[in-house]
């Protein structure tokens, strides 16, 4: 148990000495004591400690200025005051006796006799002893948890022992949901009323936060109190333990045990994620080995499928993120592409449970198993994006999502290539926060497959070239022209200028370019040229 002001003045040194003002404070902590030379106490004062003086230091303060000092002793957090009487103040000022009262700040009042050097020494002596005493107890639960960790235990077995050796129940919440794991899951549900960070004690190294809560299981009760205390753990995931403390003052040795533990369950929780880095590895080389065709023999294909949980009949779909360079993992946005990862990884899981996903330079890649149609499974794809619009990491990021035909198992490194060429094609065009699946490219699929993604200017003509430099608006005119079967009208229509114009422009682009409207030939190379200007522009 901590020493308090009560403690204190139980001393027999204290034996003829009379408690002024501050009654209801007698239980504030004692953590030192100090000799007051001076009033600047808010440059030398620490919360909790016991303040000497004979006030001779204030004697001539104004009202104001007294009561700027105590407020400023009740801020710093003085345990209390002990006055002696000198030769120059032989009184305490009732002004001084109504501040103590007002911040139930302890006044004692002692004999001119008795010694500072004597109070010291017996507050700072025991101290000490009760020091020794709490360092002892941290040491013999850490001990504890030593030979607990030999038996490899669950969040839930140190939990229950931490509910075992403070008697108030625990949970351990993840990621600000409801309890990860608790000793009572019935005080899981609760509204939180107000929260407040707790002051750092001397023996205790972690922020606390104290909260008054209203418990769903508890009708038309005070509020309730808890300690709140974030466990520090590596990845995505944020923990958090919370000590149902009902009102009941947590003590020294209680904060002892809790030390100890948030210090146990860090370790474990660094274990277990780092063993949870190994197999994701494991499963990303995995993923890796299948969509590039790694793999020696149809049967190990074959165990790689079954290890990823799909069967050698399913259907696959690759759908791929290209996220904005910025966030590439190789600049070490690893988090933030994992948190885009998670998100979207939700929105899939609505629709389709056979899936797995990997994070790779800068992209993020998913296998899915289905039976959909590639329309529909497009449109599922963009109702998920839909979902996640302006309340998310995922929702603020420039990227692009590819979306492969599909395949069966053996054609999933054709299902990649296709899926990154769709990615590579909005990236020339300078195309973001599109959704393009395969099906969609139409002609641009003839320039993936030939592997002319990079070449993409060359198929335009010259003669759209020139066109283009004389006047970009008649490239347009001619491309609606021809995409309405070389009708004046319709083409006046969609651009909404007179037939005499839209005639005007065509005349004027076959004039410049030399075109042939008559032959087929030179009219298709001009279709595909006016489209990947298009694309380009």
């Amino acid at each position: 148990m901590p020493l308090t002001v009560q403690d204190t003045i139980e001393f027999d040194i204290f034996q003829n000495s009379k408690l002024i003002a501050g009654t209801n404070g007698l239980q504030r902590e004692v953590t030192g004591i100090m000799v007051m030379e001076a009033p600047d106490i808010e440059h030398w004062g620490k919360s909790g400690e016991i303040i000497l003086t004979s006030f001779f230091a204030l004697r001539d303060f104004s009202d104001a200025q007294t009561k700027e000092f105590f407020a400023k002793v009740y801020k710093i957090g003085i345990a209390a005051i002990i006055v002696k009487m000198e030769r120059l103040v032989q009184l305490i000022p009732d002004n001084f006796i109504e501040e103590c009262n007002k911040y139930n700040i302890p006044l004692i009042k002692i004999p001119k006799k008795t010694k500072y050097e004597e109070i010291i020494t017996k507050v700072m002596e025991t101290l000490i002893n009760k020091n020794k005493i709490l360092l002892d107890y941290y040491y013999d639960i850490n001990q504890q948890y030593t030979k607990m960790a030999l038996d490899e235990p669950k969040p839930k077995d140190i939990i229950d022992y931490l509910h075992k050796m403070i008697g108030m129940h625990v949970s351990l919440s993840k990621n600000l949901q409801p309890a990860f794991c608790s000793t009572d899951p019935t005080l899981d549900d609760f509204q939180v009323i107000r929260t407040t960070t707790l002051p750092k004690k001397k023996y205790t190294s972690y922020e606390y936060i104290q909260r008054m809560v209203s418990y769903t299981c508890i009708e038309k009760e005070a509020p309730q109190s808890q300690l709140v205390v974030e466990v520090p753990s590596l990845g995505t995931d944020s923990y958090q333990l919370i000590i149902h403390c009902f009102n009941s003052r947590m003590s020294a040795e209680n904060f002892m045990v809790l030390e100890n533990t948030v210090n146990f369950l860090q370790m474990e929780l660094i274990k277990n994620y780092a063993l949870e880095q190994l197999h994701l590895n494991h499963i990303n080389e995995l993923i890796n080995d299948l969509i590039l065709g790694r793999y020696h023999s149809d049967d190990e294909m074959l165990e790689i499928l079954d290890y990823l949980r799909f069967n050698e009949s399913d259907l696959f779909t690759i759908v791929t993120l290209d996220i904005d360079d910025h966030l590439k993992v190789s600049e070490g946005k690893w988090k933030e592409s994992t948190t885009i990862a998670l998100e979207f990884s939700k929105c899939i899981n609505k629709f389709w449970k056979k899936y797995v996903s990997l994070i790779k330079k800068g992209k993020i890649i998913f296998i899915i198993a289905n039976d959909d149609d590639e329309l529909t499974f497009k449109e599922q794809i963009t109702s998920g994006v839909r979902s996640l619009a302006g309340r998310s990491l995922f929702a603020n990021q420039p990227k692009n999502i590819s979306i492969s035909s599909k395949v069966n198992c053996r054609d999933l490194p054709v299902a990649n290539r296709q899926a990154n060429n769709i990615l590579k094609l909005l990236r020339k065009g300078g195309k973001w926060n599109k959704i393009v699946s395969y099906h969609d490219l139409g002609i641009y699929r003839l320039f993936l497959e030939a592997g002319k993604i990079n070449e993409l200017d060359s198929f335009i003509p010259d003669k759209i070239r020139k066109i283009e430099q004389v006047n970009p608006e008649l490239n347009r005119t001619l491309k609606v022209f021809l995409d309405h079967n070389q009708n004046f009208t319709a083409t006046a229509d969609v651009l909404y200028i007179h037939p005499k114009t839209a005639k005007y422009r065509i005349e004027r682009a076959v004039e410049i370019a030399n075109i042939h409207l008559n032959d087929p030939e030179e009219l298709l190379l001009i279709n595909i040229g006016l489209r990947v200007l298009e694309f380009l522009k």
